[in-house]
């Protein structure tokens, strides 16, 4: 590893280096076996650098241009069967450079403090009168979670679920309230539980999942529906001054509790993911993959999955080419991370170098984006402690080699 952040630290010598990385991971790619569906990715990814300093590390975003990384730290209490849940207001997010060669360097920890489960992010691409294009969308505030002795909150007046919009230098400029009497609680009859994921299209709508675990921790319980809501790009203004917009979001019910959500840059598809099976909860799909369009969400109707039988899918996002990679939170051990391309079978993509640095744990909402070299950056938070040492849970960065997203489609020809 440190012989890797050694060479990485020049640009041209890191560019030679990392391309001799590549080609002795696909070498040793060779031998690994077959793992989800069509076995494993013949393009491995390589490992360039792991960063130490989180708290149950959930989610990241990278800035508009690609020059700064986001990440939110959830911080986590206890486990899926003793008082699981976020810590009320421990949360942060973090603030990281990125360097031209690729190597990422932490500059504010805790850059926006005081967050109750920060988790999915979301860059805005189309400005509106109270938010800049590039503002960053959060989900936050919702459950499970416990006060700061471990105890379960069982208040329903505590759970505040909602969007939170700040800037790159860590500025909150707003916020849209999902929780008990807003918009959301009276179209659906219930406020979003467990807030956990969002994407926009290019338009500027944004979807957002309602993964709906922990309503039944509040004394009365919530209702909880399980799906994704379309919020038009011309409602936030509105819904952040705490108005009923003229056009209201909408919701369309989605069984297996959805994650992920992500519109593909290339057929403009809304793709959501499951984790129903990360707390052995009902999933029909077994981790799946829905693709739908804004007329699915809009007419009510579900279409069946692309995919299925995945394990619980955490964070998904597609690489430039719009190959769409999944976090695979909990099904095999340790996670991992997929690969489906475009009209092709998911297959497993293998790390390099093996062992212990590729053993993920609990890969989350992970994020893509391209380097100047032609590869592409894949920010891999890691929400699950490894152990009980607090502020060292990990992020690991991975680099797809250039021209991962053509060979994706001509070297798995031969796997369908």
């Amino acid at each position: 590893m440190k012989k890797m952040q050694r060479i990485m630290n020049s640009s041209v010598g890191g560019a030679i280096a990392l391309a001799a990385l590549f080609a002795a991971a696909e070498a040793d790619n060779r031998s690994v076996a077959a793992e989800v569906h069509g076995g494993v990715h013949p393009s491995p990814a390589v490992i360039i650098q792991v960063l130490k300093e989180f708290d149950n590390p959930e989610g990241a975003i990278f800035s508009t241009d690609g020059s700064q990384v986001f990440v939110s730290n959830a911080a986590e209490a206890g486990n899926l069967s003793d008082n699981f849940g976020w810590v009320e207001g421990a949360g942060y997010i973090s603030k990281i450079d990125v360097k031209p060669n690729g190597e990422l360097a932490i500059v504010e920890k805790k850059l926006v403090k005081g967050l109750t489960g920060p988790l999915g992010m979301g860059v805005l691409p189309v400005a509106t009168e109270k938010f800049p294009a590039g503002t960053i969308f959060l989900c936050t505030g919702s459950a499970p979670f416990v006060d700061n002795n471990g105890k379960v909150v069982q208040d329903p007046t505590r759970m505040r679920s909602k969007i939170l919009a700040f800037n790159n230098a860590g500025e909150v400029l707003g916020e849209i309230d999902t929780g008990q009497g807003s918009v959301f609680d009276q179209i659906n009859g219930s406020p979003i539980i467990l807030i956990n994921a969002l994407g926009f299209d290019a338009y500027g709508n944004v979807y957002v999942t309602d993964s709906a675990i922990g309503a039944d921790q509040f004394d009365p319980p919530f209702e909880a529906k399980s799906g994704l809501w379309m919020i038009p790009h011309s409602a936030l203004d509105a819904l952040a001054d705490g108005k009923a917009p003229a056009t209201p979001p909408m919701f369309l019910e989605l069984p297996g509790n959805p994650d992920g959500v992500e519109v593909s840059p290339t057929d403009g598809k809304i793709y959501v993911n499951t984790v129903g099976a990360f707390a052995g909860l009902a999933d029909p799909a077994n981790g799946g993959i829905y693709a739908l369009t804004r007329a699915d969400i809009t007419n009510n109707k579900l279409p069946l999955p692309v995919d299925s039988d995945l394990g619980a899918l955490d964070g998904l996002d597609f690489t430039a080419g719009g190959v769409m990679l999944n976090a695979q939170i909990r099904g095999d051990i340790p996670g991992k991370v997929t690969v489906t391309c475009e009209g092709k079978i998911t297959t497993t993509l293998a790390l390099q170098p093996g062992g212990s640095m590729s053993d993920l744990s609990g890969p989350a909402d992970l994020a893509v984006r391209r380097s100047a070299d032609g590869a592409q950056l894949v920010v891999i938070p890691e929400l699950y402690a490894r152990d009980d040492t607090p502020g060292d849970d990990e992020v690991t960065v991975i680099a797809l080699p250039a021209g991962f997203d053509a060979a994706c489609t001509r070297d798995l020809a031969r796997l369908n």
